[in-house]
């Protein structure tokens, strides 16, 4: 059968490449090693570079996953006069106005989340659930897999379930749709299961169950999120400008923030993920330099084959094609590879910390992770071939077929320029390292503001103020036990429940953090009363109301009085001053506080959630199973987790830190490596250029000592120019940590000297061996050799 010209064509092609391929495979075949050590370096690049974009497609790329994701936007209220608290609560008169005069929404809803006690068949569990306005899922978009979701007029024992809870509570039966889901005693009747996938919101601790609620009606009422869907065509500025104007009418110098819905998810870690992504790139630029190095010293040991071959008339470009079908070869080899590498990765990184990067249960390999695992092989193929690739085609064929052609002087430049620019790559990898370690390292002395050791921490869902008591008199009673309290919101784990607060008698209004405690709290976390008095059983709910402040209030608000006495409009009393506490990190200084006692304000106890607090004289995990049996004691439908010590949550709040860390310091070590071997190549061919020159200086009567310092001068040189042209690049990105660093300045010159130091050793070390096999050459053995 005859084919037309361009099916001939095609099918000559198809042969080209082909032939090309056999050729590779078998110049593979005569240096194994050179192939597996190719293959193996840009496996490991690749591999990295793929684990990590799968994060970030995931996290930052991929749409969220309800319909116009882009119209969805977190809704919050601002008061630009106060620096120290941005975010404010929005009100219920917020909502009612916005809900009444708002042309730029299809609609908004209220939602908060709460931990609640599930009634199981074997023993009581914590589930996370969300109360939200009726109007919650229409505003989302999403209909219920199973049943329905809730709407107006629902009552507010009706429950929606995820599709996880529902298959292992419910066996994933639809005839489960009607059944009771007893949560803190009370009876939910089951009319809904949404989609295997869906969340709202995005927290660490996945949603299982949706219930409706009516929240309170007063205009100063606070909600805890609101979340809005923008009509067709509306953009976030022109919903921002309509809303603020209408929360200005409400309170003078208040002002909304609209934030996209996926920024408000993935913008808290969207620059950590893109610096550790960057970081990676580098890696396989290093990787890339270090190949290219490798493949221009297999050409030059090549160049009498490519003389050979264009004396017999061989073109520029087939020698061209050649060379670069064997870099791209070499770079889907090590791109399959390092697709298995990436995988691996990528499930150790969501298995180890997969509760610091939001949406993590969404991360996969999707289409986006494939089309950049191509590009990069398509890239670096061609981007460490191509000088090999040119160099060939424009070799001087009678300088190749002279015996003991080794190379030019233009390859040795341009090889030793790759490997200043793998030292320069390098050093910026580890300053960014190195400054990382300084930050975890300050903030692991950072002072907290309270004592962690041998303390206890449980949460719980207490149903009243009198469950509260009897469970700190139980677990009081526990031989070991020093102290016992509650607290709405644990240190280092939560916080921005804030509002704002007046004093009688004065103008102005400040802003502050609530926190409810009982009595024990101050001492069982050893945080000091500075003045005035903590509080006792005498502050119950039939007492005055009384409050204390923590001394930034006082610094900020009192400074030259002394606050014990003042009246806080409509909340309290100030009774005394308490020592300042690191509440949100700790990297970040206190803030205004102020603390109510539990037994006056057990709603918002309840509402928050609760801690119990145990400190001991005994170490806290030996008290873990005499607790537990003394709390079911009590009621044994209580459910108690997260159960931590003290120190444990200490820790735990340094784990984005941590992972940074580890992160980019197994990058740096990788550059390192990857640089090291790249100058012990250049160093080591440089051997083998000069043996010869080297057995007659010392046939002349040079010391080996001479020829070591030789060949060490030339790795000497080709460092201090890696890390000169290092130490701009790296002054000029480790701006970029500035937002994650604490204590330590992104041009610390310490840390800069310290990796500068590091990375000169790792490379001159490396330059050692090949400089001692020059200094042991035998000069009879040199002089015969070509």
């Amino acid at each position: 059968m005859r084919f037309g010209p361009a099916s001939d064509h095609m099918m000559q092609s198809v042969e080209t490449v082909l032939r090309d391929l056999r050729f590779a495979l078998r110049s593979w075949r005569k240096t194994p090693a050179f192939a597996c050590a190719a293959v193996a370096t840009l496996a490991l690049a690749i591999g990295a570079n793929t684990a990590i974009f799968s994060v970030v497609s995931g996290v930052l790329l991929r749409p969220l996953p309800f319909p116009h994701p882009d119209r969805l936007a977190q809704l919050y209220v601002t008061s630009p006069a106060d620096a120290r608290l941005p975010v404010l609560y929005v009100t219920y008169g917020d909502l009612e106005s916005w809900r009444r005069n708002a042309a730029s929404f299809d609609g908004m809803a209220t939602y908060s989340v709460y931990s609640q006690n599930l009634q199981a068949i074997a023993e009581p569990e914590q589930v996370a659930t969300v109360r939200a306005d009726r109007s919650l899922f229409a505003v989302l978009g999403v209909p219920a897999m199973v049943g329905r979701t809730f709407g107006e007029g629902d009552p507010s024992t009706v429950v929606v379930a995820s599709a996880g809870f529902w298959q292992r509570h419910l066996g994933g039966e639809p005839s489960a749709i009607g059944r009771t889901i007893t949560l803190d005693g009370e009876p939910f009747t089951l009319i809904g299961v949404m989609p295997d996938g869906f969340q709202f919101p995005y927290r660490s601790t996945r949603v299982e169950l949706w219930t409706p609620w009516a929240p309170r009606t007063t205009p100063n009422a606070r909600l805890d999120a609101v979340v809005g869907r923008l009509k067709p065509g509306i953009s976030i500025d022109a919903a921002r400008s309509e809303l603020g104007a209408l929360s200005g009418r409400l309170a003078p110098g208040r002002s909304a923030i609209v934030t996209p819905l996926a920024e408000v998810i993935g913008g808290p870690v969207r620059r950590s993920l893109l610096v550790l992504l960057g970081a990676v790139v580098m890696v396989l630029l290093v990787a890339c330099a270090n190949i290219a190095n490798l493949l221009l010293a297999r050409s030059a040991a090549r160049s009498r084959e490519v003389a050979i071959r264009r004396a017999l008339g061989a073109g520029r470009w087939p020698l061209t094609r050649q060379f670069l079908t064997e870099s791209l070869l070499l770079a889907v080899t090590g791109g399959l590879v390092g697709l298995g590498i990436g995988k691996w990765g990528n499930g150790l990184l969501l298995d180890l910390a997969g509760a610091q990067i939001p949406r993590a249960w969404e991360i996969g390999f999707d289409w986006r992770v494939f089309a950049f695992l191509g590009a990069v092989c398509l890239v670096t193929g061609v981007g460490f071939g191509i000088a090999p690739a040119f160099g060939a085609a424009r070799a001087d064929v009678q300088q190749g077929l002279k015996p003991g052609e080794r190379g030019s002087a233009g390859r040795g430049r341009l090889r030793d320029g790759l490997v200043v620019a793998e030292i320069a790559l390098a050093f910026v990898l580890l300053a960014g390292a190195g400054l990382l370690l300084r930050t975890f390292l300050n903030l692991r002395s950072t002072p907290t503001g309270f004592r962690g050791e041998n303390v206890l921490t449980l949460h719980l869902v207490v149903s009243g103020a009198e469950e509260s008591r009897a469970l700190e008199n139980r677990v009081a009673q526990i031989p070991g036990v020093r102290s016992v309290a509650f607290v709405s919101l644990l240190p280092l784990q939560s916080s921005n429940w804030n509002g704002r607060f007046s004093v009688t008698g004065r103008a102005g209004e400040g802003s502050a953090e609530f926190r409810y405690v009982t009595p024990g709290y101050f001492r069982t976390m050893g945080i000091p009363i500075r003045r005035g008095r903590g509080f006792s059983e005498r502050d119950g709910a039939d007492a005055p109301k009384v409050l204390l402040v923590n001394e930034a209030l006082a610094r900020q608000f009192f400074p030259n009085e002394d606050p014990v006495g003042l009246i806080l409009t409509g909340r309290g009393t100030i009774v005394g001053v308490v020592g300042d506490v690191r509440q949100s990190s700790l990297d970040r200084p206190a803030i205004p506080e102020i603390y109510y006692p539990v037994a006056q304000n057990f709603a918002q106890l309840r509402s928050l959630g609760s801690t119990m607090l145990v400190s001991g004289h005994v170490p806290p995990t030996s008290l873990v199973s005499a607790v537990r049996k003394a709390i079911r004691e009590v009621n044994p439908n209580q459910a108690a987790f997260r159960i931590q010590t003290m120190e444990q949550v200490i820790e735990d709040s340094l784990a984005n830190q941590r992972l940074y860390l580890w992160l980019l310091g197994l990058f740096a070590a990788l550059g390192t490596l990857l640089a090291a071997a790249g100058i012990y190549g250049v160093i080591a061919y440089l051997v083998t250029l000069r043996t010869q020159e080297f057995g007659i200086r010392m046939a002349l009567g040079a010391d080996a000592g001479r020829v070591l310092h030789l060949v060490l001068g030339r790795g000497v040189v080709l460092v201090a120019l890696g890390l000169a042209i290092g130490f701009g690049g790296a002054a000029a990105l480790t701006r970029f940590l500035k937002t994650v660093l604490f204590e330590v300045t992104a041009t610390d010159p310490a840390t800069f000297g310290a990796m500068a130091l590091l990375l000169s050793a790792v490379a001159l070390a490396a330059c050692l061996i090949p400089a001692r096999r020059a200094a042991r050459v035998d000069p009879a053995i040199a002089l015969r050799s070509e």
